[in-house]
C-alpha cells in the first residue's frame, strides 16, 4: 500500500476501522415477519402503516420464506440489497472518476453519513431503492428505466419520486421511460392499497402531518445537528476541493427542509440527496487527486475523515456508535447458544 493514492487495501481497512467505530444495527425485522402472514389486511399499528408503502421487501420475503423462513428471507434479502448497491454504486464511480480515482472517490463518499444510513438502518429497502436508481443511470435501455423506476416506487414511493426529480433537475432530461415506470408503481401502489388490503394504511405524509409542525419544529430547535449530520465530515472535502456554487446552496437548502419534515433527520436527508452527493463527489475526486499529486499526506486526511466517528439525528436526537450494542447482542447469542 502507497501513500501516493488511495488503493482497494486502504478502502477496506478503513472499512474495517468504520465498522469497529460504528457498529451496525437492523430493523423492521418484527413488522417483515407480519407482513409475511398477514398480505391482505392491515394489522401493523398506526406508527407503522407507512411500511405499507414500501412494499418491495415483503414482495421478495413472500417469495422467499417459504423455503428460507421468515428469518433467513430477511438476512438474505439484506445482505442481497446491500451487495448490489455496492456493486451498482462501484460501476457508478468507475464511469465518472475512472478506474484511478474510484477507491478515492468511495473514501470521499464514505466521509457523508451513507455508510451510517446503510448499515444502521439494515432491514429498509434503502439499498434497493439506491441501487435501482444508480443501474437505471448505468443503461440506456427504456424497458430497463421503466422497471427500475417502478421498483424505486415498490421500495419508498415518496423517497422515489423525489430522487427521480432531483435527478432529472441535475442531469436536465426527462426520461419517459421513467415517468411510465413511476406511474406503474403508483397505480400498483394505489391497487394494493384500496383493492387488496382490507383497508387503506395510513401514509407517510398523514402521519407527519397529524402534529401539524411538530416534527420541523422539533428538527429546527437542533439545527446546528441538523447542519452537522447532514454531510458529517463530509464537508470539509467537499468545501476544500468541491467549490460549491450557488446551485449546490439551493439544493442543500431544499434537501434541508424536505428531510427536516421527517423523523429520521439524516437518513432521508441523505437518501434524497444521494444525486447531489455523487456529483460533489466526482467534482471533489478530481481536485482531490490533484492535491494528493502535490502533497501525498492528502490521502492520510482523507482516509481519516472516513472512519472518524459520525452521528445522526433521528427523533430528535443524536445517535451514533451502536459498537456496545452489537457486543451485548453478540454475548447474547452466544450465551444462549451455551
Amino acid at each position: 500500500m502507497t501513500l501516493t493514492a488511495p488503493t482497494p487495501k486502504l478502502l477496506w481497512l478503513c472499512a474495517m476501522v468504520w465498522l469497529c467505530v460504528h457498529g451496525v444495527a437492523f430493523t423492521d425485522f418484527r413488522e417483515f415477519k407480519v407482513l409475511l402472514t398477514s398480505w391482505t389486511e392491515v394489522v401493523l399499528p398506526l406508527d407503522k402503516q407507512f411500511l405499507y408503502s414500501s412494499p418491495w421487501l415483503a414482495m421478495l420475503g413472500r417469495a422467499l420464506a417459504p423455503l428460507l423462513g421468515p428469518s433467513l428471507s430477511y438476512a438474505t434479502l439484506c445482505i442481497a440489497g446491500l451487495g448490489l448497491l455496492g456493486f451498482s454504486l462501484h460501476k457508478s464511480l468507475l464511469r465518472s472518476c475512472g478506474p484511478d480515482k474510484v477507491w478515492l472517490a468511495w473514501l470521499l463518499l464514505m466521509s457523508t453519513p451513507l455508510p451510517m444510513v446503510l448499515l444502521q438502518w439494515v432491514g429498509k429497502s434503502d439499498s434497493y431503492l439506491l441501487a435501482a436508481w444508480l443501474l437505471m443511470r448505468l443503461t440506456n435501455r427504456q424497458a430497463v428505466h421503466l422497471a427500475l423506476a417502478m421498483v424505486m416506487v415498490l421500495c419508498h414511493r415518496e423517497l422515489a419520486l423525489l430522487i427521480l426529480s432531483l435527478d432529472a433537475l441535475l442531469a436536465r432530461r426527462l426520461r419517459p421511460a421513467v415517468l411510465v415506470g413511476a406511474a406503474v408503481g403508483i397505480g400498483m401502489m394505489a391497487a394494493y392499497h384500496h383493492v387488496i388490503l382490507d383497508r387503506v394504511p395510513a401514509g407517510r405524509v398523514a402521519y407527519a402531518a397529524q402534529g401539524q409542525w411538530s416534527i420541523p419544529l422539533g428538527n429546527l430547535t437542533m439545527w446546528p445537528a441538523m447542519l452537522a449530520c447532514s454531510l458529517s465530515w463530509a464537508w470539509v472535502p467537499f468545501i476544500a476541493f468541491c467549490k460549491p456554487k450557488w446551485l449546490d446552496a439551493a439544493l442543500l437548502v431544499t434537501c434541508l427542509g424536505i428531510a427536516a419534515m421527517t423523523l429520521d433527520f439524516t437518513r432521508i436527508f441523505v437518501l434524497l440527496s444521494l444525486p447531489w452527493l455523487l456529483q460533489l463527489t466526482q467534482r471533489g475526486t478530481l481536485a482531490a487527486a490533484q492535491a494528493i499529486q502535490k502533497d501525498r499526506r492528502w490521502v492520510l486526511v482523507v482516509a481519516l475523515l472516513a472512519t472518524l466517528p459520525s452521528a445522526q439525528l433521528v427523533n430528535f436526537k443524536i445517535t451514533g456508535s451502536r459498537i456496545f450494542e452489537n457486543i451485548d447482542m453478540l454475548n447474547s447469542i452466544i450465551s444462549h447458544a451455551r
